[in-house]
């Protein structure tokens, strides 16, 4: 699962989450597929953020899934030898991957 903004957003894409609008009135539910005139539709009606199934945008500064694990592992290197403390990085880990294929 993905939050981009919406001028990265292209037909095919899948959505993730429902889409409302100010007013809370759903515009599209999860699992809508993105067309060229629904993307022009969201934008006439303000909408600026979607978030989408998978990872198919990569944003400037956004860092891979390869990079926040390693990252994670120098944040936990220290304490590696603590079973309880391990057992915690390897569920944020797992949490980190499994986001990353929604």
């Amino acid at each position: 699962m993905q939050r981009i903004p919406l001028h990265h957003a292209k037909a095919g894409m899948k959505i993730a989450q429902e889409i409302k609008n100010d007013d809370g009135h759903v515009l599209c539910g999860p699992g809508v597929e993105l067309t060229s005139s629904l993307i022009e539709r969201l934008a006439k009606s303000d909408i600026h953020v979607i978030i989408v199934e998978g990872h198919p945008v990569e944003l400037p500064g956004e860092k891979k899934i390869t990079e926040r694990l390693k990252e994670l592992e120098e944040r936990f290197a220290k304490v590696k030898s603590d079973p309880v403390l391990r057992a915690i990085m390897k569920l944020i880990a797992e949490q980190m991957i499994e986001q990353e294929k929604r």
